[in-house]
């Protein structure tokens, strides 16, 4: 079984089907994760676990929003491993993150497109 990288049906649930709105929240995350994927990629190049803790944590809520829950999930535990110092576990977790999320990228690019 495949995993449910993008819940097109929760998202548009969780905004009253409203598609207008769906497709304005996909274009915002489509301009602002890749800014904070590499925000988050640069603190883990210089060590700074408070930087990756709060980047990675803005992850996680723009992933929620969208409903990539599984990118959501993989946000948080990256969070929590940076609060706690562990940047290599961080290192290790963002290299499935980035693998997942250019495939929720093409996923959201091919909803917006059908809109």
């Amino acid at each position: 079984m495949t995993q449910i990288l993008f819940d097109k049906e929760a998202f548009l649930a969780s905004l009253a089907n409203d598609e207008e709105l769906a497709c304005e929240l996909i274009a915002a995350f489509l301009e602002d994760c890749p800014q904070r994927a590499q925000s988050l990629v640069e603190a883990l190049n210089t060590g700074d676990a408070v930087m990756a803790s709060k980047m990675a944590h803005s992850l996680k809520g723009m992933c929620g929003v969208v409903r990539a829950d599984v990118l959501s999930d993989l946000a948080l535990d990256m969070e929590l491993a940076a609060r706690e110092g562990q940047l290599d576990s961080v290192r290790e977790q963002y290299a499935v993150f980035s693998k997942y999320l250019e495939q929720v990228y093409i996923q959201l690019k091919e909803f917006r497109a059908g809109r």
